[in-house]
């Protein structure tokens, strides 16, 4: 079992399954998508005088209107096949895949309790997360989150 020591790191062994992989796919999808204007959208769209704020002031008017909240709602993800991608990544070589479960922002892709600001319940109305494990497995594929 890994413990938070120097001590446990050391005594790590990378599993034989990641030696063999050679390839994996990370996704870094989410609402972020939306404007198409960088990883960093959802923090940089409050911050006057940056490129992300400039942008979102002349495409969706001032952030404290219309926020990254409202930003979230239009990210429908209506033309997302994961089954589509998948085979596409597993024909190229993959073996595994990590899914963006949560980003800085704090929107989840995946149903949550604890988090009302999910795609389930905003945006899409899907378990993103479900969906690409869904896919991976079909694939024969490992499967992990990126928290």
């Amino acid at each position: 079992m890994f413990e938070a020591t120097f001590e446990s790191l050391r005594e790590f062994e990378c599993p034989e399954w990641f030696r063999d992989a050679k390839l994996g796919i990370w996704s870094h999808w989410g609402p972020q998508s939306v404007p198409m204007f960088g990883d960093w959208y959802a923090r940089n769209m409050y911050v006057q005088g940056s490129p992300q704020y400039n942008y979102h002031v002349r495409t969706y008017g001032h952030p404290s209107r219309f926020g990254y909240k409202d930003v979230c709602a239009l990210w429908k993800a209506e033309n997302f096949r994961p089954e589509e991608l998948m085979e596409l990544y597993y024909n190229a070589g993959a073996r595994y895949f990590v899914a963006q479960a949560t980003h800085h922002d704090n929107f989840f892709n995946y149903d949550s309790g604890i988090n009302r600001f999910n795609s389930v319940k905003v945006g899409p109305h899907k378990d993103i997360c479900a969906l690409w494990e869904q896919a991976a497995r079909k694939y024969g594929m490992r499967f992990g989150l990126r928290l």
